[in-house]
């Protein structure tokens, strides 16, 4: 934040004129050695401005040693963008207008190592909260730890929603159907043209038969015994309202 204030103070006292060009976007450059690169993060870009020159390394944020958090949207190549000269040097210049967005990232960081996060792009949206598990170690080149605390993702045909760490429960709704589930717990419930109950290998329509089954098989000396032709009946609406 100094470093932006500066120069904005530099350029209020000596009367600078910031510079503006249109330009093509040629590259996103990708960090591979990003805090979350399982995101996928892009501070800068390459692009090419009408005479032909090439820049590299364009900010798409205020500073590109900062990858904590921030606001991050990345255009699509081959789309037009404005680059604005930072300082009066061209070779050091950030996106200030946009023609069309591939994905936007947005992170906040807690207190806590906790971290707030959405991701948007034309295929569909994420919101997650997750927290910091383990530190990166730059000499082996290994990244940091990340897991989600909690999530939700929605695309065209599908929304996602995720509890502790993926530990926890879980619902996917669609067009069709919705699922609740708790992988931990083994329980699964879902609606789709049929009901579906389990519990681990358990299914409660196939419990609900076998116990059809077995009372059918009930034969009273003295008295009525079952009605086998009534629980026939019976099975055969179970199957018709679960799997």
């Amino acid at each position: 934040m100094a470093e932006i204030a500066n120069i904005i103070k530099k350029i209020a006292t000596e009367g600078q004129k910031i510079h503006t060009y249109p330009a093509k976007v040629i590259r996103v450059n990708r960090d591979e050695n990003a805090l979350h690169p399982e995101d996928e993060d892009a501070y800068s870009v390459d692009v090419m401005r009408a005479d032909g020159a090439e820049i590299s390394h364009v900010r798409l944020k205020a500073s590109l040693q900062d990858k904590e958090q921030g606001i991050i949207c990345i255009p699509k190549v081959g789309s037009w963008v404005l680059a604005s000269i930072i300082e009066t040097t061209e070779t050091r210049a950030f996106i200030s207008q946009y023609s069309e967005i591939d994905k936007i990232f947005l992170r906040i960081r807690n207190d806590d190592d906790t971290y707030f996060q959405m991701q948007t792009g034309g295929n569909g949206s994420r919101l997650s909260f997750k927290r910091l598990e383990s530190e990166g170690n730059p000499i082996t080149n290994t990244p940091p730890l990340f897991k989600d605390i909690s999530s939700i993702g929605y695309s065209s045909d599908e929304v996602k929603i995720d509890f502790s760490e993926g530990q926890g429960y879980q619902a996917v709704i669609q067009d069709e159907s919705i699922v609740f589930n708790h992988e931990a717990k083994g329980l699964n419930f879902a609606m789709g043209d049929k009901f579906k109950v389990e519990v681990g290998e358990n299914n409660l329509k196939d419990q609900l038969n076998d116990l059809i089954t077995e009372i059918s098989k009930i034969v009273v000396a003295q008295g009525v015994s079952p009605d086998v032709g009534a629980l026939a009946d019976i099975n055969a609406k179970i199957n018709e309202i679960m799997e």
